[in-house]
């Protein structure tokens, strides 16, 4: 009877032992881990939400990273939009400071247009134009680097796959409801130069070309005591190309910008001061204009900066609504390891104490 009892009481002990077993090793693999729910067995709606959920969150961190790049490409624009247009105010400056020098001679009025005239060559006012075309070289040389990641915000060069008046510079921006999103720039609202605006074709000076771009072409300078407008180039010019008779661009430098201005005075007696003056303004114009453009590009950088931020928040809410449905309690799951092993250590003691019986009972029989 006794041993029967005995080995009742092992039995019991012994499966007691195994159940806490199979407890803490759980208990144990949580704290380990980290996690109350890492497989669908553990909890299937917690473990469904929680993995769709982390799935959306790589999507998020993957937007980070083109923000970042989008980021990149419009602080690299603005920054050499900076650069042009502090180029263009010194270049202001000095046609200010051209037409309170003495008129220059000139050799040949009637020369080629960038082609430089001897007499003139030898003026204070041709080392103004070296000056001013030193800057416009700065400019270009700006415009044309302003490249991130293979892209240009402010220079279409020639031939491109695209025109500049069908380019989009499309930027990630988000993603929610398992679409990504994307925010929209035309191409035409911030580029400075297109070499490749003489591809249209023009019939005439000044007709809408919706290629040109700022400073494209030539510009129109009103010429007081004139019938006759004088005309400046910053960097290019459409021609026809003399192979295959289409319209295309031909970049220029030297432009000879005072030079210009000059032999109009020469050639069609209009008013030196009158056309240094709309000279001036043309120029002032030019800034004003690439100022709208600068602030359209501030814009756009500050709704990048905004879709960082919120993308970022979204990313943390996302994280630490993942750890409420999985993350394990490591203060409970601490205090229940511990209760679990102490309850082991009371059914090992128990196993110990109901093999002890039946030689206990023996020596009692002596």
């Amino acid at each position: 009877m006794t041993s029967i009892l005995t080995n009742g009481s092992a039995m019991t002990a012994l499966s007691t032992l195994r159940g806490i077993g199979a407890q803490l090793s759980s208990a144990s693999q949580q704290m380990s881990s980290g996690l109350r729910v890492s497989t669908a067995s553990d909890n299937a709606a917690h473990w469904s939400i929680s993995t769709s959920m982390r799935s959306d969150v790589g999507a998020m961190e993957a937007v980070t990273d083109s923000l970042g790049l989008a980021m990149g490409i419009v602080d690299t624009a603005y920054a050499a939009m900076e650069t042009v247009r502090q180029s263009f105010v010194e270049i202001r400056n000095l046609a200010i400071t051209a037409s309170d020098i003495p008129q220059p001679g000139m050799q040949d009025a009637i020369k080629p247009t960038f082609s430089l005239d001897p007499e003139y060559a030898k003026s204070d006012v041709y080392k103004i134009d070296v000056q001013i075309q030193q800057l416009q070289n700065q400019a270009r040389a700006a415009m044309m680097s302003a490249s991130f990641a293979g892209v240009n915000m402010i220079y279409h060069g020639k031939n491109e796959d695209v025109d500049a008046s069908k380019q989009v510079f499309s930027f990630v921006i988000g993603y929610a409801d398992g679409k990504v999103q994307t925010m929209d720039v035309s191409a035409m609202d911030t580029l400075l130069l297109n070499d490749d605006f003489g591809s249209y074709p023009t019939t005439y000076p000044g007709e809408y070309n919706p290629e040109q771009t700022l400073f494209d072409g030539s510009d129109i300078i009103n010429a007081p005591g004139s019938f006759i407008p004088a005309s400046i180039y910053w960097y290019n010019i459409p021609v026809s190309n003399p192979v295959t008779g289409d319209p295309e661009s031909y970049p220029v430098s030297p432009t000879y910008i005072l030079q210009s201005i000059e032999n109009h005075v020469v050639r069609f007696g209009s008013d030196r001061e009158g056309l240094y003056s709309n000279l001036v303004a043309n120029i002032d114009s030019k800034i004003q204009q690439l100022t709208s453009k600068m602030a359209y590009v501030g814009s756009v950088q500050s709704a990048l900066d905004l879709y960082d931020e919120n993308n970022r928040k979204r990313i943390d809410a996302a994280t630490r609504g993942i750890g409420r449905l999985v993350d394990a309690d490591m203060e409970v799951a601490a205090v229940k390891l511990r209760a679990l092993e102490t309850q082991q250590q009371l059914a090992i003691n128990g196993l110990h104490l109901a093999n002890s019986q039946p030689s206990t009972i023996l020596q009692l029989f002596g």
